[in-house]
């Protein structure tokens, strides 16, 4: 997939630059903590995991194999939009993980604060499979892949930039550090 960033002169949400925090975003199996943990360590930031801000019935009905409700998600979504605000405003900086699958919720993230920046991971359907066959003992199993697949609405350009997930993790730690 080619990077998507906003055309010259116009109102991009995300910042390139200077971020404070960059939201590494995609479905499960994206690899989104993966790169998010590499990205903080090769920047020198900090990591947050948003999986490790739901709630617990939240983890359980995902656990489950049922997917969340626009209605399960919102204090989740409050909760790492406090997040932002906070490491965007007192630091430190923070590549969080986060699956923000629609643009609504990729909205809500980076309209916290300013100093936010979006990476998103698309990966095909068949690798996000494979990947989440091969994780056991995380709550986010295959079954949850098509309400996933179901909620994601593609990035749109002026979002941030996208990557094609599937490509060598150096690759892409490399080609985000190079973008902010």
């Amino acid at each position: 997939m080619q990077k998507s960033t906003a055309p010259s002169g116009s109102p991009a949400r995300s910042v390139r630059g200077n971020p404070r925090v960059i939201v590494v975003a995609g479905p499960s199996g994206s690899g989104k903590t993966t790169l998010g943990r590499a990205l903080a360590a090769h920047l020198g930031w900090a990591f947050e995991d948003a999986d490790d801000y739901h709630a617990p019935e939240a983890v359980a009905k995902m656990g489950a194999g049922k997917g969340l409700t626009d209605a399960d998600r919102a204090p989740w979504l409050d909760r790492l939009a406090a997040l932002i605000q906070e490491r965007a405003t007192l630091g430190p900086p923070t590549v969080l993980s986060c699956s923000a699958l629609t643009r609504a919720y990729r909205e809500r993230l980076t309209r916290a604060a300013s100093g936010v920046a979006l990476v998103w991971l698309a990966v095909p359907e068949h690798l996000l499979r494979q990947r989440l066959t091969s994780r056991p003992g995380h709550f986010a199993g295959a079954a949850l892949l098509p309400s996933q697949l179901a909620t994601v609405e593609p990035l749109a350009s002026e979002e941030g930039l996208a990557l094609d997930g599937s490509r060598p993790l150096t690759a892409l730690v490399r080609e985000v550090a190079a973008w902010v």
